[in-house]
């Protein structure tokens, strides 16, 4: 038995093979965590770190192939690089599990497992230890916090391609522009490009108080400012100045605005200098189909800091959300979900113990944003997402086929 208690997380939609392993394991003296998608593996991992993943290699019915897990394992690494993993397979075979360990995998199991073997592999690949980060000199007045903002959420097709822009400006040092709604997860994002940027250091300042900053104090560091449009005039031409020695300092900035690049009433020149890179973060109406896998990642980690039992939602509280409205965006929703997590007593949240927003809350320049036309983005996006697969669609909004069908046809889909 390990001296000290460790945690797993078992990656796997077998809910048979996470009952069995969690009986094993804990007898073991492990605490194990679960998640039967990739995304709920993500979700885990930003309120808890861990000592060890074991994961599936397929996860979607009849797939055998082991690619679905072969792209989890890569993101896995993004998001939390110390971690070792253990890839657990059946159908793929061997030539999979190579593939796994050439990708980062610490070692493979094959099912049905032994017991014994198991074990062994957990302890062999924990007691190799995590390697200390490399100490870096330079600012150490504020690092990188582990946190959510290590994370990006979301696997609709706007979220997948602000990933591919994370992964690809990460390693630069040119100004990136992040512009999106309040509360569409700027700052998330601002984040997440400084953690995959391999630089030591963080520094996020309201661009109001740009005046703040210590340039001597700044090297190997990302500078993230928020709400650039708020920089004071006397500034404009001192943080152009800057722009060049941060560089050579190996210091990134990132600016954040809830306007677009074309409203920033700043200096073209300005504008210019910190719009190098550009991504726009789309609101949460634009990517409903990230709305239950949020949901169920502030539910998690509201139940995980309040030591309170963690919370799953129904089908049901998932379509529920999905057609509300959220005129605040992930503000609004992190509100709902933690009151409900809060306020109820049972591990299953359903549509009766979520207060969404109702129509007095929507701001009035969208109130003509009806029930009908809510219902038919959320249906039309839901067949979008599913390459209008009916059945899909159906079990990921939570109704019937024949419900589904009919609100298809009252709305002209």
């Amino acid at each position: 038995m390990p001296e000290a208690r460790k945690t797993l997380l078992f990656v796997d939609d077998d809910a048979d093979i996470l009952k069995t392993a969690d009986l094993l394991l804990s007898k073991a003296g492990y605490g194990l965590l679960t998640a039967s998608t990739p995304m709920q593996a993500y979700a885990q991992l930003s309120v808890q770190a861990v000592d060890l993943i074991l994961l599936d290699l397929n996860f979607s019915h009849a797939q055998t192939s082991g690619e679905e897990g072969l792209v989890c394992l890569q993101e896995l690494r993004k998001y939390a690089p110390d971690a070792p993993v253990l890839v657990v397979t059946g159908h793929s075979g061997l030539t999979v599990a190579v593939r796994a360990l050439r990708a980062g995998a610490k070692n493979f199991i094959m099912k049905p497992w032994s017991n014994d073997k198991l074990i062994a592999a957990i302890e062999d690949a924990i007691a190799q230890g995590r390697q200390p980060p490399p100490v870096r000199p330079g600012l150490t007045s504020e690092t990188s916090p582990v946190s959510d903002a290590e994370f990006i959420i979301g696997d609709t097709e706007a979220m997948v391609r602000i990933k591919a822009l994370v992964d690809r400006y990460a390693p630069l040092t040119v100004p990136v522009f992040l512009s999106g709604a309040s509360g569409t997860g700027k700052s998330h994002i601002a984040r997440a490009l400084h953690n995959r940027s391999g630089r030591a250091h963080i520094k996020v300042v309201e661009a109001a108080s740009v005046s703040t900053i210590n340039m001597d104090m700044l090297t190997d560091a990302t500078l993230i400012l928020e709400a650039i449009e708020r920089l004071d005039a006397e500034f404009h031409q001192v943080l152009l100045d800057w722009l060049p020695i941060f560089e050579h300092r190996n210091v990134r900035v990132i600016v954040t605005s809830g306007r677009a690049r074309a409203d920033l009433d700043l200096p073209r020149g300005l504008i210019y200098a910190l719009s190098t890179l550009e991504i726009n973060i789309p609101t949460l109406a634009e990517r409903s189909g990230d709305v239950g896998v949020w949901a169920e990642h502030f539910a998690s980690q509201c139940a995980y800091r309040l030591n309170l039992t963690r919370r799953t939602l129904t089908p049901e509280a998932i379509a529920h959300l999905k057609a509300a409205v959220w005129n605040d965006n992930l503000h609004a929703l992190r509100q709902v979900m933690e009151r409900a997590v809060i306020e109820t007593d049972g591990p299953v949240l359903g549509p009766g113990d979520l207060c969404t927003p109702t129509t007095d809350d929507v701001d009035p320049k969208i109130a003509t944003l009806s029930l009908e036309t809510t219902e038919k983005f959320v249906v039309e996006s839901a067949l979008k997402r599913n390459n209008f697969n009916v059945s899909k669609a159906a079990v990921e909004l939570g109704v019937t086929r024949q419900a589904l069908y009919r609100r298809m046809s009252r709305h002209g889909l």
